[in-house]
């Protein structure tokens, strides 16, 4: 049974416009999780280059911003813009070459924990919540679990598995995976992601990445108020589900 057969013509719009808002979310979870992961291809740039980035930002100066950045990079892009953007990845992320100042490796461990380690308790917990879910990143990648593409990754999942819920009319269901991406976007997003940004910031030598550190940041925050409004939206609907039921 679908959402517009079981609920009111109202509520299975207002249902309609959360399950759109999850997927552009979860759409740049994606992006950005491709992103931090490695470094882009040359096919890859050029996709970038010609995408069009407008209403992606969700109103938000700072996404706006970030994206600008990227395009006006790519814009004069030539034979060698793959290579600097690969050194520079490996310069910013992989602390490649990087003697002088403070890399900005994206794991949450390093910017949580007070040593600035890799496989401390963030990523102990972190793994926790994706054995919950039976979400685990592919071992054979040999990456601790709090690097940033999973958890932008995984918080992607929840959103499908959130809105696989609402087209099933499983209201319960739908605000268990809501609350859990509140939680986990609270306790592994805000608490680190700014610092990785302003490391980003400070140690990028590319326009482009600096661009993809103000997309984060500012998607990052803004997604507060939209998972908290979905969330009491749910709430909220959870007598139209029952009645749907």
């Amino acid at each position: 049974m679908t959402v517009t057969e079981s609920l009111s013509t109202e509520d299975a719009a207002f249902i309609r416009e959360i399950v759109a808002v999850n997927e552009g979310s979860a759409a740049l979870y994606r992006v950005l999780a491709h992103y931090y992961f490695k470094e882009l291809t040359a096919e890859e740039i050029e996709k970038v280059a010609s995408q069009d980035f407008a209403g992606m930002d969700g109103g938000e100066a700072l996404i706006a911003e970030g994206f600008a950045d990227m395009k006006r990079y790519l814009e004069k892009r030539n034979t060698g813009t793959r290579q600097a953007l690969a050194v520079d990845y490996a310069h910013t992320f992989l602390a490649a070459g990087n003697y002088e100042s403070f890399a900005a490796t994206p794991y949450e461990s390093v910017f949580a924990s007070e040593l600035g380690l890799l496989m401390q308790e963030a990523r102990d917990e972190v793994y926790k919540c994706y054995c919950e879910e039976g979400i685990q990143p592919d071992e054979s990648l040999r990456t601790p679990e709090d690097h940033l593409s999973f958890e932008l990754e995984f918080i992607a999942c929840l959103l499908d598995r959130t809105n696989e819920a609402l087209r099933r009319c499983d209201g319960d269901a739908a605000l268990a995976y809501a609350e859990k991406i509140a939680s986990f976007h609270r306790d592994h997003q805000l608490n680190w992601v700014d610092a990785l940004c302003d490391a980003i910031i400070d140690v990028a030598e590319t326009r482009f990445y600096r661009g993809v550190s103000k997309v984060t940041r500012g998607f990052v925050h803004m997604e507060t108020d939209v998972i908290a409004d979905e969330v009491q939206a749910l709430k909220e609907l959870k007598e139209a589900f029952s009645q749907a039921a």
